[in-house]
């Protein structure tokens, strides 16, 4: 299986993006698998020399996108639109493809057997302007580019908008390349650029709406591959995914290296490549 992975990436060194390259190739090996990456603006300007030398030298097929634009902690809608038109232009048919982020560490081979028997997946609730539970309802009520969408393709039910998480969401390429096509129709502009006070994560409506407009409005989807646990992670959240084989990730685990969890992840890693840990 040829897979497409899709991340924007942040920061000042390139360790946390290096050791997610090598905790993917060890729990998804043998697929083929092809890197694209954005950097965002303001991350150093060392960071790419830096990532292509390192994937060159560990065998790691990376793409990075030409243009680095601006992103934020809970929006990195800007890199979405550069990924899709960088993996779109690459020329290079996939069988499916993924989008996550550059905090996220697989934990379970169960992954690959997850990805062959499952179409589609991302979070995929019904959304309600009215939910107070959501800290982001105001913005996305305010977002012009939200009433766009509700109007041209939803004919103007608001009731029709879907929401969930995103990361670790993926689908086929056929359906890929028409929700590329589509997302960056609606929402690659300069609008959260523009409007800094404004940005949302906007992702987590306008992917799943996206996704169940083109897959039929009785399509279920699975749960995305990547967990974001608002608890504490340990050990113990790892070995109930593995029992359950409902996620196979989880994201910031990598923030501290010192953590029983994420020993126990890299002993699990270890193992998936057949090393000694």
């Amino acid at each position: 299986m040829r897979l497409a992975l899709l991340s924007p990436v942040h920061g000042q060194s390139i360790d946390h993006i290096a050791q997610q390259l090598d905790n993917y190739k060890a729990f998804l090996a043998p697929f083929a698998l092809r890197h694209y990456l954005h950097i965002s603006l303001d991350s150093s300007p060392d960071l790419k020399s830096n990532l292509l030398e390192f994937a060159d030298q560990n065998g790691h097929d990376i793409v990075i996108c030409k243009k680095s634009r601006s992103t934020w902690r809970p929006c990195t809608s800007n890199a979405l639109c550069e990924l899709i038109k960088t993996t779109l232009k690459d020329n290079i048919r996939h069988d499916k493809v993924l989008i996550h982020t550059d905090t996220d560490l697989l934990f379970s081979e169960g992954i690959k057997t997850h990805l062959q028997q499952h179409s589609i997946g991302c979070g995929n609730k019904p959304f309600r302007f009215s939910n107070r539970g959501w800290k982001w309802c105001s913005k996305a009520k305010a977002d012009p580019r939200i009433d766009r969408l509700i109007l041209e393709m939803l004919d103007g039910d608001p009731a029709s908008l879907r929401v969930g998480r995103v990361c670790g969401s993926f689908m086929p390429w056929d359906l890929f390349k028409s929700f590329g096509v589509m997302y960056n129709y609606y929402f690659n502009d300069t609008f959260f650029d523009k409007n800094q006070n404004a940005f949302w994560p906007i992702t987590e409506i306008a992917i799943p709406t996206i996704l169940q407009l083109l897959a039929g409005q009785g399509r279920e989807f699975e749960l995305p591959l990547i967990r974001n646990p608002k608890e504490k992670i340990d050990r113990k959240t790892i070995s109930q995914h593995l029992w359950f084989g409902d996620y196979f990730g989880l994201k910031k685990i990598g923030r501290d290296p010192n953590s029983k969890a994420f020993r126990y992840l890299k002993r699990l890693q270890a193992k998936a490549t057949g090393e000694c840990f």
